[in-house]
């Protein structure tokens, strides 16, 4: 039967539920995306067609549904920024908080015609997940779950 699975990519992540649980495991995206490209986590998590996503955790294999998501940390994850939006964008450095306190730190890239270019548009237009570049991982960020935003770089 080996013939009839369907090809899928495992990419390792690591998740923050709403109810406070961390899991590490493998989230499973298609190979080739409709634009001929292999499936990225960020797209796969704003498909709109699907509310649960396949995971595994160890030998554990379910599925998980988006609205119960608050962040997926993808380390490395460059690829996760690459195409975002229709073109180049301008990076901001903020600081999110979340449900609990759970402070998060990097860059957003705000990519928005220039009358609609603040933070404060790119919020209330971004898809339901949206990339945290930081230092070592792209965190996707479920916009329902950011409680504040502020500015990351001290004034002086």
């Amino acid at each position: 039967m080996e013939s009839l699975k369907v090809p899928r990519r495992e990419n390792a992540v690591r998740i923050l539920l709403d109810d406070g649980r961390s899991l590490d495991g493998k989230l499973y995206t298609a190979p080739l995306a409709a634009n001929g490209l292999a499936e990225r986590v960020v797209d796969h998590l704003n498909d709109t067609t699907q509310d649960f996503i396949p995971l595994a955790c160890g030998e554990d294999r379910f599925l998980l549904n988006k609205s119960g998501i608050i962040a997926v940390e993808v380390p490395g994850g460059r690829d996760e920024v690459e195409g975002w939006g229709s073109g180049a964008g301008r990076e901001v450095a903020v600081r999110l908080t979340l449900p609990g306190g759970t402070s998060l730190l990097g860059t957003i890239l705000v990519v928005m015609p220039p009358e609609r270019s603040r933070v404060l548009d790119f919020l209330n237009a971004t898809p339901r997940f949206f990339p945290l570049i930081g230092e070592h991982q792209v965190t996707l960020v479920h916009r329902n779950y950011v409680v504040s935003v502020r500015s990351a770089i001290e004034e002086p």
